[in-house]
């Protein structure tokens, strides 16, 4: 058998179903081998696009998603879709080419150091020897993808090895291993600590989406009556209506007054990454005490001071969690904090704000189970994740770890393949859109159905208002847009144009009958 063979097998073995990526010289083996399995490979504009689409597919697929590339410029432009999943904990393998072994030792057309470059941004990172390691190497990467973080594993394959004879047998997957419930002991100690507390809050993280435990962390809500934050990447674990929810934290605070974490003395945090919304922001003196509940130690950092790790299944910790801790009477300041949040939420917005208030408050009505929102980064994102109020869970994408701008477009295309049937509606800003704008011909030949708002200020506007902010004048951010109805129109998709926030909803209803990709453009 031809080591290529062997590696495709292996990744059939796997469970592989897509691949994205684009061709290269360096790859045809591999390539020529997956065209004889089951597996469908997408070819993609951009590598970075390929990396995009595999994050969404990891993601949302709870599965690592694939792509691959051949040496060189193909390895280097997936960097970014690769190290984007590793800090927001979603499952990917990157399989790069590499040029033959008896070259890598000297200076060589599009040679460098692949393995190297991926070392700080991936879980497992190996490159193939010899090909009766194939087997080993797949399976290693593919685990590490997933347990007990997910994360981005990385494989080099050089184009002599995978044109190599070699005897070997794909090795079988690990089934699913059970992740136990936290010590009792220590649960029942967390308790009396959390009872003693005159004010604690929960912040739920990423991993309670990851880990689909957002039913138990409700019921723990409920029958605790304790005040719930969410991260940016957790939105939709309580209603926006619940009386509890106070909302999302991250990002740029509000005053101080408004802050739920700063108003506790003891914080819960459940499947929380520090990458999320750093401590030093909430926690800055250190006095608030930590409770941690996640399938792994948390991270050490003085400003979040665990008095108590409760390592296991999420679910099943809360669930005896829940029993010892006692339902609290009085949460008056939180409830002023939700209150005064809740105004500032539902009044019209003014400025540079009161056209994307409306467009947020217009499609959180209208969202429903089968809304998936997915937010690009930039100024947008502050609304998306302030204004946006899902109503479930694991139905909002907020790039909120690496939070690499692009992302959105590409990674709409994967989660309408990984989901099939789900409204998907992206958000984007002009600079963010443009940047993987290509995907759109992918798009367009795989027959996806998904919505796009672009919002068109000429500007890179989340630097201006951090420019402003700091007491300086704002100086290179303006850019120039083409004709998004003529881009549009290039691309076979349908445009639509807003200049008024009242008008959003009659253009986003018609959109939403529309087959293939819809581009709204909201002039700001």
């Amino acid at each position: 058998m031809k080591a290529s063979d062997l590696f495709a097998k292996a990744l059939q073995n796997e469970g592989v179903s897509h691949i994205f990526g684009i061709p290269g010289e360096e790859t045809i083996d591999l390539l020529d081998s997956i065209s004889r399995t089951e597996i469908q490979f997408i070819v993609t504009r951009h590598e970075q696009g390929a990396a995009f689409m595999a994050d969404a597919y990891g993601r949302v697929s709870r599965r690592p998603g694939v792509c691959l590339s051949t040496l060189g410029p193909g390895a280097t432009n997936l960097v970014t879709g690769v190290a984007n999943a590793q800090l927001d904990h979603s499952p990917v393998v990157a399989i790069t080419g590499q040029a033959s072994r008896d070259r890598l030792h000297k200076e060589s057309h599009q040679n460098v150091d692949t393995i190297s470059l991926f070392s700080g941004i991936t879980k497992y990172n190996r490159s193939v020897i010899v090909p009766e390691s194939i087997p080993e190497i797949v399976r290693k990467a593919f685990f590490s993808s997933t347990w007990p973080q997910p994360g981005a594993s990385h494989i080099q394959l050089p184009e002599d090895v995978a044109r190599m004879e070699c005897d070997e047998i794909p090795m079988l997957p690990v089934s699913d291993l059970t992740i136990y419930e936290a010590n009792g002991n220590l649960v029942r100690q967390a308790a009396k600590l959390i009872n003693m507390s005159k004010n604690p809050v929960i912040i739920g993280g990423n991993g309670i989406i990851r880990n689909e435990a957002w039913l138990a962390v409700r019921d723990f809500v409920e029958a605790s009556r304790i005040p719930f934050v969410s991260t940016f990447m957790a939105k939709g674990i309580l209603p926006y209506d619940h009386d509890r929810n106070l909302f999302v934290v991250g990002g740029r605070p509000f005053e101080k007054s408004l802050r739920p974490l700063i108003a506790s003395d003891l914080v819960i945090a459940i499947g929380f990454d520090m990458v999320e919304y750093d401590p030093a922001i909430w926690n800055k003196d250190s006095t608030r005490k930590i409770v941690n509940i996640d399938i792994t130690h948390s991270e050490l950092d003085e400003h979040f001071p665990v008095e108590y790790d409760l390592v296991g299944n999420m679910a099943i910790t809360l669930n005896i969690l829940k029993k010892h801790v006692e339902r609290r009477k009085d949460t008056s300041i939180h409830d002023e904090i939700r209150k005064r949040r809740k105004e500032m939420f539902d009044k019209p917005g003014d400025g540079i704000e009161k056209i994307p208030k409306q467009i947020m408050k217009t499609l959180t009505d209208l969202s429903d189970q089968k809304t998936m929102v997915i937010s690009d980064v930039g100024l947008h994102k502050v609304w998306v994740s302030r204004y946006y109020q899902p109503a479930f869970a694991d139905r909002t994408i907020i790039y909120n770890g690496f939070a690499s701008m692009g992302a959105s477009l590409p990674a709409s295309i994967a989660v309408d393949m990984a989901r099939p049937g789900m409204d998907i509606v992206a958000v984007s800003g002009d600079g963010g859109f443009l940047m993987n704008v290509q995907e759109l011909e992918t798009a367009h030949r795989l027959n996806s159905n998904f919505t796009v708002i672009v919002f068109n200020d000429g500007r890179y506007s989340l630097i201006e208002k951090k420019e402003i902010e700091s007491g300086m004048i704002p100086h290179y951010i303006e850019f120039t847009n083409p004709d998004f109805e003529l881009l549009a129109r290039s691309f076979h998709c349908t445009h639509y144009y807003v200049e008024r926030g009242e008008d959003f909803k009659e253009q986003f209803m018609a959109a939403r009958k529309e087959n293939g990709v819809k581009i709204i453009e909201v002039k700001i």
